[in-house]
């Protein structure tokens, strides 16, 4: 990364969670997919740092317990959903740019892709 002043950090990730069957049988689901981005007046390495640790991953789970277990822990199919743990988060991308990216195809041509935090 260089190191630039006015700008975003972007983060995209899904989370990875493990899970156990009716049957007892051990599974991932990994099927939510998520991005989260914020304003920052710098970036370097430390400024990188401290937004992953005290911005990203707070909000992170916040978006996780809302959009991913409030419908995991109503399944009627008897699936129990291991609890939230950051280890279960994979980033996909994580970049410094001038602005967050944006959806390039269909309806949502032009939106920002992720949410603000």
């Amino acid at each position: 990364m260089s190191h630039k002043s006015g700008g975003y950090f972007y983060c995209r990730y899904t989370y990875e969670c493990p899970y156990t069957d009716a049957h007892g049988n051990r599974h991932i689901d990994d099927h939510y997919d998520s991005a989260l981005y914020s304003y920052a007046a710098k970036q370097d390495h430390k400024a990188q740092s401290e937004w992953y640790s005290e911005t990203f991953l707070p909000a992170a789970e916040a978006d996780i317990q809302k959009n991913f277990y409030r419908d995991a822990n109503r399944n009627k199919k008897g699936l129990k959903y291991d609890q939230f743990n950051s280890s279960y988060i994979k980033r996909l991308t994580f970049v410094w740019t001038d602005k967050p990216p944006t959806h390039n195809t269909g309806p949502l041509k032009g939106k920002i892709y992720g949410k603000e935090i």
